[in-house]
């Protein structure tokens, strides 16, 4: 008899703990659907660090996407990190500026931030300007780097993807991004964004005490001003995360489309990309086909080499 209650005993204890443990796991957010603002998936310090090392727009494009780099943007919650472009613009001589854009959603374009170079003697005044709607008011870091460099020093040395520049202010054609919602280039793979503690370690060696907060003061004293072609331009649909300044039809989208939420980050899962053949082409990389790979909210293709 005794050993009978026991058991019973045992049971129902076993199944309480189950219940207590099932009901935990559904009360709880992971740290994956904890939404956090658009702005932490661009850290700006890191951004402005890693605008030392590279040398010109093409070259921070394909730096903004890698895998594991400092851009761990969603800004339309599908659990994919959003792919970056970069138009040049200014004057190659002597200031040069980047425009870093990100499309959410096909023919929605949104500006996330400016990055300004300009020449002072033998060294590059560099200035970060985070977008408003993202960042908020007066997000903005400076630093300075020498303006040439060892085209060693660049990772992309001798692999002949495109050209590695010494200086930012070689004359030459200024770079305009080719690729846009649903194509990219080849070398770019779909990947899923870090959490918060992955996405600090990624950024952690950009960390450096020379990025300091606030406008450069070379640049502000300037004359010489640049303005970025996609100054003003934002998306209108597809941002479905928490912006800090958002517009009021940003606002208005996201209410309608009730994406966000309480505790939750987007999608519930990964999506699963698979690849299919496309007729697409295009020269610019050197390849005559694009590959694609289709998810069940959008399609990615890709250009050659």
């Amino acid at each position: 008899m005794n050993a009978l209650k026991i058991a019973i005993v045992a049971i129902l204890v076993f199944n309480l703990g189950t219940s207590v443990v099932r009901w935990l796991s559904e009360d709880s957010t992971p740290e994956s659907y904890i939404e956090t603002p658009v702005a932490e998936g661009l850290e700006l310090k890191a951004l402005t660090a890693l605008t030392k090392e590279i040398r010109s727009g093409q070259e921070l494009e394909r730096r903004l996407n890698e895998k594991e780099g400092i851009n761990n943007l969603d800004l339309n919650s599908d659990d994919i990190v959003d792919y970056v472009t970069v138009t040049e613009f200014g004057a190659v001589n002597n200031k040069i500026g980047y425009s870093l854009v990100v499309e959410p959603a096909q023919n929605e374009k949104q500006e996330i931030a400016t990055i300004t170079v300009e020449k002072n003697q033998n060294q590059a005044e560099i200035q970060v300007i985070g977008n408003e709607q993202i960042y908020g008011d007066n997000a903005i870091y400076n630093d300075s780097t020498p303006i040439e460099r060892n085209i060693s020093q660049s990772r992309y040395h001798g692999s002949g993807l495109f050209p590695v520049m010494a200086t930012y202010f070689l004359m030459r054609p200024l770079w305009a991004s080719p690729w846009y919602y649903g194509y990219y280039p080849s070398h770019f793979s779909p990947y899923n964004r870090s959490n918060s503690a992955g996405y600090a370690r990624q950024t952690k060696s950009y960390q450096t005490n020379s990025v300091k907060s606030g406008t450069n003061a070379y640049q502000n004293k300037s004359p010489q001003k640049i303005s970025s072609p996609n100054k003003g331009k934002t998306a209108n649909r597809g941002i479905n995360r928490s912006l800090t300044k958002p517009t009021a039809t940003q606002k208005k989208f996201q209410a309608n489309n009730k994406k966000i939420r309480s505790g939750g980050f987007g999608n519930s899962g990964k999506r699963t990309l698979s690849t299919k053949k496309s007729t697409r082409s295009s020269s610019l990389f050197g390849g005559s086909s694009f590959r694609s790979s289709k998810s069940s909210s959008r399609s990615f293709s890709f250009g050659g080499k």
